[in-house]
C-alpha cells in the first residue's frame, strides 16, 4: 500500500490500460493534469497521503473475511486519498486544495471502510475542535460508518488507540474535548444550525431527499480553515436531491463545459451510454471492487435474474452497475402468470381474502387466497361492475370485460352504482365455505361493507396502503409468480391486470405496485386485492413457518 498505487492508478487508467467509464478517465487525467501543473498556487505533498496510509496500516478488519487482517486500500482508494490530502497551498502547507469529494460508486465497494478512516483521521489530525459527522436517511444506515471507525479504533495499538475515547453515540479525541466524531440521521435539520462540522461525510447521498439535512452541514463549515464534505453513495431511483445537482456539477467539471474548480474531486463509477449491461466485459467499469470485494458470480446472478424479471432490471442497474433509473418499472412479465394454471381440490391450510373497492361505477375485486404450505398457493378471484360502469367502457376494452362475464368471473350488478351488498354477500359466502382466518380491506370506501361482514362475524383487517405496509407483500408475490408457486384458472382477465401493472421504487428499496401509464380504464384492482390478501397471510404464518422476518 503505497502512494505511487494511487497515482499509478490514474495513469494505467488515462491511458486505457485499466478499462473504466468515461467520467473515471476524465477525473483520472484531471488528478494527473493538476498534478504536473507546475505555475497555479497549488503544489502536490506526498507527506500528508504518507501519513494517512501510514495511519490506516495500523488498522484492522474487525468482521468479514479480512477480520483482524491489515486494512489495506486498493489503488483507486489511494488515489481518493492523494487527491484529498496531497495538494496544498504552495505559501501555506496547512490548507488543502479539495474540499469537495464525490465518490459515486456502487453497493459494496469499500464504502464503509474508506469513510470510517477518513472520520478516524480528521478526528485525530485535523484542525483543534474538529466536529465529524457522517449522516443519511436514518440514523442506523449513518452509523455504518460509525461503527465501523470503532472498530477501528479497537483494533490500534495501545499507543495510538490513546488517541480517542469510544463512547456509545459518540468518539472523542482524547486531550480535546472539543473534537468528536457522531452519526446523525436525517433528522439534523431540526438542530444542524447548532453544528460546526470540520468533515460531514454524507453516506448513501442519493437517498436523501431533504435538502437541508445536507445544505445545513455545509452551510456549518464556512468559518473551517479546511472543511471536507464527502458524498459517497451509489445511484439512486431519484434525481430531485441535493446530491443529483452535485454529481451534475462535478461532470460538469470533468467534461469542461465549466471552468475547473479545484477544491471539486470526483470518481464516479458507472456505465457509458451503449454500454449493454447484460456484457460481463462492461461490469469492471462500473465496479473498481469487481472480483476483489464483489464476486463476479454474484453479480451474473444478478444479472440473469434482471434478464427474466423486469423489476429486478432497475434494481440490477441501479445499485450493481450504478446507473440512475427510473422508479417505474414494468412489475412481472405475463409469461410466467400464464405459465401457474392449475388449480387443484387440495384443503387449505388457511384461507385468506382481500378485497378493492372502486368508485361507484368502477371495477370492484375480491381475492380468495389459499394457503397449502408456504410458498404454496392458490387464487380465484370475484369482480363485481355495475351496468353503468360496464357501457362506460372504451370499446377495445369491452372484449376482455364479456370474456370475464362469460366466465362467471365478472357480476354485472343492476344499476348505475355499485351496490356492496352483494360483495358483502360473496365475501361471507365464502366464510362459510372455507376456514377463512382474515379478511383484509383498503378502507377507501368500505366502511359499509366492512360493518355488515363484522356483524356476519368475518375477521376484518383494515391494510393500509402505504409502501411500508404494502412492500413486503408485494416482493412475496412477485417471488411467488416469478417461481410459479401461485395457481389459478387461467382466466385472461387477471393477466390483463398484471399486465397493466408497473412498480415505484422508492429510494429505500420498497416497493408499491400500481396502475402503469393514465388511462383511467385500465385495471388493476384483482393485482391489488391478491397483496392485500397476502398481507394477510405473512402476518398469520402458518406453524414452524417463517414469513419475512419472522421466525417462529
Amino acid at each position: 500500500m503505497k502512494l505511487d498505487d494511487g497515482i499509478q492508478y490514474a495513469v494505467k487508467v488515462s491511458k486505457g490500460e485499466i478499462d473504466a467509464c468515461r467520467n473515471v478517465r476524465l477525473a483520472c487525467q484531471r488528478f494527473l493534469n493538476h498534478l504536473e501543473n507546475k505555475e497555479w498556487e497549488w503544489v502536490f505533498d506526498p507527506g500528508p497521503v504518507k501519513h494517512f496510509l501510514e495511519f490506516t496500516s495500523l488498522c484492522k478488519h474487525v468482521k468479514g473475511q479480512w477480520a483482524n487482517k491489515p486494512v489495506s486500500l486498493e489503488p483507486f482508494q489511494i488515489l481518493i486519498i492523494c487527491a484529498l490530502y496531497g495538494f496544498r497551498l504552495k505559501r501555506d502547507r496547512s490548507k488543502r486544495m479539495v474540499q469537495d469529494v464525490i465518490v459515486y460508486i456502487p453497493r459494496k465497494a469499500g464504502k464503509s471502510t474508506l469513510t470510517a478512516l477518513i472520520a478516524l483521521y480528521e478526528l485525530a489530525f485535523g484542525e483543534a475542535g474538529a466536529e465529524v459527522y457522517t449522516v443519511a436517511t436514518n440514523r442506523d444506515q449513518a452509523s455504518i460508518v460509525f461503527t465501523t471507525a470503532k472498530g477501528f479504533v479497537e483494533t490500534l495499538p495501545r499507543e495510538v488507540s490513546t488517541m480517542f475515547v469510544p463512547g456509545k453515540f459518540t468518539i472523542v479525541k482524547n486531550g480535546d474535548s472539543q473534537s468528536m466524531f457522531k452519526a446523525l440521521s436525517r433528522d439534523t435539520k431540526r438542530t444542524g444550525d447548532g453544528l460546526n462540522p470540520s468533515c460531514a461525510i454524507i453516506d448513501e447521498a442519493s437517498q436523501i431527499v431533504d435538502r437541508n439535512t445536507v445544505e445545513v452541514l455545509h452551510s456549518g463549515m464556512v468559518a473551517r480553515q479546511n472543511p471536507l464534505r464527502l458524498y459517497i453513495t451509489t445511484a439512486s431511483f431519484t434525481r430531485d436531491t441535493k446530491f443529483f445537482e452535485d454529481l451534475q456539477v462535478m461532470e460538469r467539471i470533468l467534461n469542461q463545459d465549466v471552468p475547473d474548480n479545484p477544491r471539486w474531486f470526483g470518481l464516479l463509477y458507472s456505465l457509458d451510454a451503449g454500454d449493454d449491461w447484460r456484457d460481463p466485459a462492461v461490469w469492471h467499469k462500473a465496479n473498481p471492487m469487481h472480483n476483489i470485494s464483489v464476486s463476479h458470480d454474484a453479480i451474473a446472478a444478478r444479472c440473469e435474474e434482471a434478464k427474466i424479471k423486469p423489476a429486478a432490471l432497475n434494481e440490477f442497474l441501479c445499485k450493481t452497475l450504478n446507473v440512475y433509473v427510473s422508479a417505474e418499472t414494468a412489475w412481472v412479465d405475463r409469461s410466467h402468470w400464464d405459465a401457474s394454471v392449475g388449480l387443484t381440490d387440495r384443503q387449505p391450510e388457511a384461507v385468506f381474502i382481500g378485497f378493492d373497492l372502486a368508485a361507484t361505477r368502477d371495477l370492484n375485486a375480491v381475492c380468495t387466497l389459499k394457503r397449502f404450505g408456504e410458498d404454496d398457493y392458490e387464487a380465484e378471484w370475484k369482480f363485481f361492475l355495475p351496468e353503468d360502469g360496464f357501457e362506460l367502457l372504451p370499446t377495445h376494452y369491452q372484449d376482455i370485460f364479456r370474456q370475464a362475464i362469460n366466465s362467471g368471473l365478472l357480476h354485472i350488478t343492476e344499476g348505475n352504482v355499485m351496490d356492496d351488498r352483494e360483495i358483502s354477500e360473496y365475501i361471507i359466502g365464502q366464510g362459510q365455505k372455507y376456514d377463512v382466518r382474515e379478511v383484509g380491506y383498503d378502507a377507501y370506501n368500505a366502511a359499509a361493507l366492512v360493518a355488515r361482514l363484522y356483524e356476519a362475524g368475518m375477521p376484518v383487517k383494515k391494510v393500509g396502503q402505504g409502501m411500508a405496509v404494502l412492500s413486503n407483500p408485494s416482493k412475496h408475490v412477485e417471488k411467488l409468480i416469478l417461481g410459479h408457486k401461485i395457481k389459478h384458472d387461467g382466466n385472461q382477465f387477471l393477466g390483463h391486470q398484471l399486465g397493466n401493472c408497473e412498480v415505484f421504487t422508492d429510494v429505500q428499496g420498497n416497493i408499491k405496485v400500481k396502475k402503469a401509464g393514465v388511462d383511467k380504464h385500465a385495471k388493476v384492482d384483482g393485482i391489488i386485492a391478491l397483496i392485500i390478501a397476502m398481507h394477510c397471510s405473512l402476518d398469520n404464518p402458518a406453524p414452524n413457518e417463517s414469513y419475512g422476518f419472522r421466525v417462529f
